[in-house]
């Protein structure tokens, strides 16, 4: 890893660049196609977090973490200050992009009737969220579908054996090895109720509309696109040109709740009432079968490609008890009970994979006593720790005595030289993220080895023969056949999108 002071340095300069050439890039015209596929957004959220102090221009005060924040919507692009608080340039900038990561989260996890977060009817004011609403976001089992048939915005499908058990307001999860099995497909992530955490990916209606627009959904379509995968970016409004959201995509993970354990649980933990859909041979060695989960959110992480983070700004959250960090397991610092870690077990080894085989079977309970012993790696400099730290604290308070308040951020990443010339990754910062539940043993500060949403994502391409670049995105990798026959001879001569950053295929996910 590259030294504190000069990562700053690049930071500070990457940041300026951006904020000298605001006002050109919003002014770019958009053309009519672009424009249908990312349309203007009313109200993007503007606010810094950081603003000049009234009492003297030199200085920047922080922004206010009041309810003000609350009802202002989603960022279409992150605000960053050149001044901040402190004198450490990186901690700085740091803490502009966490701010809009926060900002990020509680837009997302808005009910989806419109009501401010935390006002729901459920336990501990939850309600069905923005992203799990069908206008908004969509999984991305329902955009790649079988046999690579064009999907349809906003059409609910509930598999035949699901039927029977569904109802308003239940979300379909369909299994495939993506469902459950991490990255670098490295194993399953087992609760401490023997329950296997479950994951799900979905796309915002821009990214969408970009995948359908271009036959990008089957293997075949992506053989015939014949341009460089560019999604639309988030801009924020400037003069006469109005915001656009750009695409955004999620990646999420669930903890099967236990029924039994009342409301006291339910009370901590985004809930969501879940048919969970086994396909059968090849996805699934179980099924085809149905069963019907209480599902409790524990891993929640956002792209957003904006006008001036091409390689995507990367927010990681995590629920407070999913796991502790190392410092905390060497000072004896814990606070059971976690979902991940059982404080009782000292000598468990840590993120250890499961033994095989892996595939779950229809009751997602774990086939041997295994239980997974999480602990968070630190990763970041002490300055970005510090920092987000005192973010989680002062939002974490804002959303007290809401099931909010048990979500913190890990941090944000984001490119510090988007145009750099020899990182086509653009420089990440932080150098490394890792989500304890979705890259629970990837962790760590291994080059090429451990994870880093940038660098790994730098790797995704699409079907094409031969690969090419899908815009740091593994969701093209899911397109199915249009029919038995997934070869397309005169398609796979082309040399149209080039490869151009990585090797490919680094994350099945």
């Amino acid at each position: 890893m590259r030294n504190l002071r000069e990562l700053a340095i690049v930071a500070v300069g990457a940041a300026f660049v951006c904020m000298l050439n605001l006002h050109a890039y919003a002014q770019a015209p958009i053309s009519d196609a672009a424009a249908d596929i990312n349309p203007p957004v009313a109200n993007c959220n503007l606010t810094p977090d950081t603003a000049p102090d009234p009492h003297d221009q030199s200085k920047h005060v922080a922004t206010p973490i009041d309810s003000k924040l609350l009802t202002l919507g989603q960022p279409c692009h992150q605000v960053v200050s050149q001044k901040g608080l402190s004198t450490d340039a990186l901690a700085n900038l740091q803490r502009g992009f966490d701010f809009y990561s926060w900002l990020t989260f509680i837009a997302l996890n808005s009910p989806a009737d419109g009501e401010t977060i935390g006002q729901g009817p459920r336990p501990g004011g939850d309600a069905a969220t923005k992203w799990e609403a069908l206008s908004n976001y969509r999984p991305l089992a329902a955009v790649m579908l079988e046999k690579g048939s064009e999907p349809t915005w906003g059409t609910r499908i509930v598999p035949e054996l699901c039927k029977p058990l569904d109802a308003p307001g239940k979300i379909i999860l369909q299994l495939g090895e993506a469902a459950w099995d991490q990255p670098f497909k490295t194993g399953p992530l087992i609760d401490q109720n023997g329950n296997y955490a479950l994951f799900d990916i979905l796309i915002n209606k821009p990214m969408f509309d970009f995948i359908d627009d271009n036959g990008l959904y089957s293997k075949q379509g992506q053989e015939r696109f014949d341009r460089d995968i560019v999604f639309p970016e988030g801009v924020n409004p400037a003069a006469n040109t109005p915001g656009r959201m750009g695409a955004v995509m999620l990646k999420v993970s669930w903890h099967i709740l236990d029924p039994s354990s009342g409301k006291t649980l339910m009370r901590q933990f985004h809930t969501a009432d879940a048919l969970i859909y086994f396909p059968g041979p090849p996805a699934t060695k179980t099924g085809p079968t149905c069963v019907a989960k209480t599902l409790g959110l524990i891993g929640f992480h956002v792209g957003h490609k904006t006008k001036f983070a091409p390689q995507w700004v990367w927010s990681s959250f995590e629920h407070v008890r999913n796991a502790p960090n190392e410092k905390q397991v060497a000072e004896r610092d814990l606070h059971p009970p976690y979902t991940f870690f059982n404080a009782g077990c000292p000598q468990c080894p840590n993120n250890k994979t499961p033994p095989s085989p892996w595939d779950p079977p229809a009751s997602l309970q774990f086939h041997s006593n295994h239980k997974s012993q999480v602990i968070r790696s630190i990763i970041f400099p002490d300055a970005v720790a510090r920092e987000v730290d005192d973010l989680n604290k002062r939002f974490r308070t804002l959303l007290k005595g809401t099931v909010w308040e048990n979500y913190m951020l890990i941090t944000t990443q984001w490119p510090s030289d988007a145009q750099s010339k020899t990182d086509c990754n653009g420089a990440p910062m932080p150098t490394f993220l890792a989500n304890t539940t979705l890259e629970t043993y990837s962790q760590g500060q291994v080059p090429l080895a451990s994870s880093s949403c940038m660098a790994c994502h730098g790797n995704a391409t699409t079907r094409h023969v031969p690969a090419i670049a899908s815009d740091f995105t593994f969701v093209h990798e899911k397109a199915q056949c249009e029919s038995d026959f997934c070869g397309s001879p005169a398609a796979s001569k082309s040399t149209a999108g080039t490869k151009r950053c990585g090797l490919g295929g680094g994350m099945p996910q």
